[in-house]
C-alpha cells in the first residue's frame, strides 16, 4: 500500500458540547471524552501498520493536544505546522444558536454546493482563502513525504480537513457537505498519478463506487 496523508479530526471540546463556532486560535482544549477519542485513533493507527515519523498538527489547542495524545501510542513525536486551522467564523466567533449554526453551514452550502469560492462570512475568510493556506502545505508534505513512502498524520478540523479533500480533488463537493466527520475521525488521501484519491472516509473504506469523477473547485 502507498503512503498516505491521514487527516484526523480533533477530539470533543467544551465549545463541541456547547455548540459554540470556536475556530479561532487558539481555542479550546480537550473534554476527557476528547481525550478518550485521540488515545482510541491513535490506538488504531498505531496498529494499522503506517509509517509516518511525527504526528503533525494545527496550532490550535485541541489539534495539539489530539496529536499529542495520538503521538503518544505510536511513540513519535509531535509537530505543529501553520496554515491549517478551522475555517473562520468572523464575527460568528464563539457564537451559539442557530443564527451562528445556520450562517455557518450557509457558506459551507456556498461553497460546495453552490461553487461560490469567494463566499464569507463578515469578517470571515472565503474558500479561496482556505485553498491558499492548506494546499501548498498538502503538496509539501507529498513531495517530502509520501513521495518516499513516509505516511502522514495530521491532526485538523472537521471543516477544513473536508475542504481540503474537495480542493485535492479526491471528493465530491456534495459528499463533503452532506458528510460530516466525527471527532476524530480519519479522511485518508492516497497520491493517484498527478491527482488524489480519498481511501477512507470516517467510517467508509475505500472510494465509494457511487461517487462520480470530480475534481477540484474551479478558481
Amino acid at each position: 500500500m502507498s503512503a498516505r496523508l491521514h487527516l484526523v479530526r480533533h477530539g470533543q471540546t467544551p465549545s463541541n458540547v456547547a455548540g459554540a463556532l470556536d475556530t479561532a486560535l487558539p481555542g479550546a482544549p480537550l473534554t476527557e471524552l476528547g481525550r478518550e477519542q485521540a488515545a482510541l485513533v491513535g490506538q488504531e493507527l498505531a496498529g494499522s501498520g503506517i509509517s509516518p515519523t511525527v504526528v503533525m498538527s494545527s496550532e490550535a489547542a485541541r489539534a495539539r493536544e489530539t496529536a499529542g495524545l495520538v503521538a503518544t501510542e505510536m511513540g513519535l513525536p509531535t509537530q505543529a505546522v501553520p496554515g491549517v486551522y478551522e475555517v473562520q467564523a468572523g464575527r460568528y466567533e464563539m457564537q451559539t444558536g442557530v443564527e451562528a449554526m445556520l450562517a455557518y453551514n450557509r457558506l459551507m452550502r456556498d461553497w460546495l454546493e453552490a461553487g461560490d469560492l469567494t463566499a464569507s462570512l463578515p469578517d470571515g475568510e472565503s474558500a479561496l482563502d482556505v485553498q491558499d493556506r492548506t494546499m501548498p502545505l498538502v503538496a509539501e508534505l507529498r513531495e517530502s513525504y509520501l513521495d518516499n513512502g513516509i505516511d502522514v498524520v495530521l491532526v485538523v478540523h472537521g471543516a477544513v480537513m473536508r475542504m481540503m479533500a474537495v480542493f485535492a480533488g479526491a471528493a465530491p463537493s456534495q459528499w463533503a457537505l452532506d458528510n460530516h466527520i466525527a471527532n476524530c475521525g480519519v479522511i485518508e488521501l492516497a497520491p493517484d498519478g498527478g491527482g488524489w484519491s480519498c481511501e477512507r472516509w470516517g467510517d467508509h473504506l475505500g472510494r465509494p463506487a457511487f461517487w462520480p469523477g470530480t475534481g477540484p473547485p474551479g478558481r
